[in-house]
């Protein structure tokens, strides 16, 4: 029992050291709180081949270094050497003190080189570490008295999987050898406005707390990261569904809500991962319409399931028709999407998709931009466009983990987004640093509403010439004040606490 206690700690430690070498270097673009926020989220509606590669990497790594070191502890416990002799000992000579220490110090050992592949200076910074970055700088969006046009715009915002700015060729900034976004290059540079960190096509800087997809969704419409909290676990059933998820946060689709809005939130995935069900229900009353919803209306049957759900071909199929029944009603609209098949691993590709460069991961990207802007040809023959603004954004960048493995490292990936169809003139849209947060307040914007300061949340109107947190503080600063605890934070926005007064 003592030697089974030994081999389960030293197996852990070394799992420990596996799952972090594991996340950090198999999974390309990863962040301690964006670990951290995963382990937090039950792992219901997630593509179960990401959960078998753990089995296959880490789990299989930390039992192949387990493995030689316990069964050297056994024959060290059980056995005696003498030279032309080898023989069981009756009594090991290995107190089963000595024998647990060794476990202990293996788990150790292997928790201490987790973190380091972790990175210390964020364990750090997440744990023992306090900012005042909301204190000092965080706008509550309930106190901006917003000006709404007397006609309102509706919105369409497509939430692009990894969708970045590197995926153009380098002539147009990005540092592909072939553009695989044409249309998007082509709309960006001819009809709509493409925030840019260069002078040519770019995109918005990755931070903390909008680092994988429901983070994302959160920050570009409340202007807030989202730090990895227990409370935040989402629900596994309906009854819990009323927990409340981030209930200090006052977000986009609680402004257009007070304003009339029809909301509908449609992806392929299931909802409920990671919350996103929650929080778009509980902050905007939004309609949704996920996977489950295509099997529950006999759109796919229930045996159907592809990559996360269903493929994006059925839902910019489902976007026309959801599309179609919103604009009959009388009130404005909200449809937020979100697509899939740009997701790590390779993307996913079906035997419509052009081979083209040879690659998986470039044919899907591509095929992606070729549909999206079939998506917007229809939109634009329809009624409604004149009346609507379109926002195409990507969620993070990409977590494929070898496609970038030549890029030069000096070049600066970006998160792509787009805006169409809103009406703004002399925009100062170039050598502009920003990130998620900003997204906010330059939605509302992008609808022709006035925001009195142009800040709402941590976020910034890039249509203003106010100058963004990021450009304020730098991008290095930004980044490691957001990584830190704040009380701000977690009583008033992650709790909803009333702050005491000052005496």
């Amino acid at each position: 029992m003592i030697y089974s206690l030994a081999v389960i700690l030293i197996f852990l430690g070394f799992l420990a050291y596996s799952s972090s070498r594991y996340a950090m270097k198999g999974i390309d673009n990863t962040s301690f709180d964006q670990v951290l926020f995963t382990m937090t989220q039950p792992i219901r509606g997630s593509d179960t081949g990401q959960i078998i590669n753990y089995f296959v990497d880490p789990l299989l790594e930390a039992l192949l270094i387990t493995l030689p070191i316990v069964t050297l502890l056994y024959f060290a416990t059980t056995c005696t050497f003498e030279f032309g002799h080898f023989h069981l000992q009756k009594q090991p000579h290995f107190s089963a003190k000595k024998v647990v220490i060794i476990g202990l110090l293996g788990l150790i050992f292997g928790i201490f080189l987790g973190g380091k592949e972790m990175g210390y200076a964020d364990i750090k910074a997440f744990y023992f570490e306090n900012t005042n970055i909301y204190d000092e700088h965080y706008v509550n969006p309930q106190q901006v008295d917003l000006k709404f046009p007397k006609k309102k715009r509706n919105l369409v915002y497509i939430y692009l999987e990894s969708m970045e700015s590197s995926y153009f060729s380098k002539d147009l900034g990005g540092i592909q050898e072939n553009n695989l976004l044409p249309h998007f290059a082509d709309l960006a540079q001819n009809e709509g406005i493409n925030f840019s960190n260069s002078n040519k096509l770019g995109g918005m800087l990755q931070i903390p707390g909008a680092n994988q997809t429901a983070s994302s969704m959160v920050a570009q419409t409340s202007g807030l990261p989202l730090r990895p909290s227990t409370s935040l676990n989402s629900s596994e059933s309906d009854e819990e569904n009323s927990a409340e998820y981030f209930p200090g946060a006052y977000a986009l689709g609680e402004i257009l809500d007070e304003q009339g809005y029809n909301q509908t939130l449609l992806m392929g995935s299931e909802a409920e991962f990671a919350g996103r069900d929650k929080y778009f229900t509980q902050h905007g009353d939004y309609d949704i319409r996920d996977y489950h919803w295509a099997v529950d209306t006999g759109r796919i049957s229930e045996d159907y399931y592809e990559w996360w759900g269903y493929e994006d071909r059925k839902l910019f199929d489902y976007a026309k028709e959801t599309l179609n029944e919103l604009s009959q009603e009388d009130e404005p609209f909200n449809l937020t999407m979100l697509t899939a098949d740009t997701h790590f691993e390779d993307g996913y590709a079906t035997e419509e998709t052009p081979d083209l460069f040879g690659d998986q991961y470039s044919n899907v990207i591509h095929d992606s931009d070729r549909q999206v802007s079939q998506l917007l040809e229809w939109m634009k023959k329809q009624p409604f466009y004149e009346d609507t603004t379109v926002i195409l954004v990507g969620d993070h960048l990409t977590m494929d983990s070898d496609f970038f493995e030549s890029v030069d490292p000096e070049y600066q990936r970006t998160v792509f987004n787009l805006f169409l169809n809103a009406d703004k003139q002399g925009v100062r849209n170039k050598k502009r640093e920003f990130s998620a947060v900003d997204m906010f307040p330059t939605t509302l914007s992008a609808l022709g509403v006035k925001i009195p300061g142009n800040r709402m949340g941590l976020g910034v109107n890039l249509f203003s010439n106010q100058s963004t947190l990021i450009e304020q503080l730098g991008y290095d600063q930004f980044q490691n004040e957001l990584m830190k605890k704040s009380e701000f934070y977690n009583e008033k926005l992650m709790q909803n606490k009333e702050q005491e007064e000052d005496p």
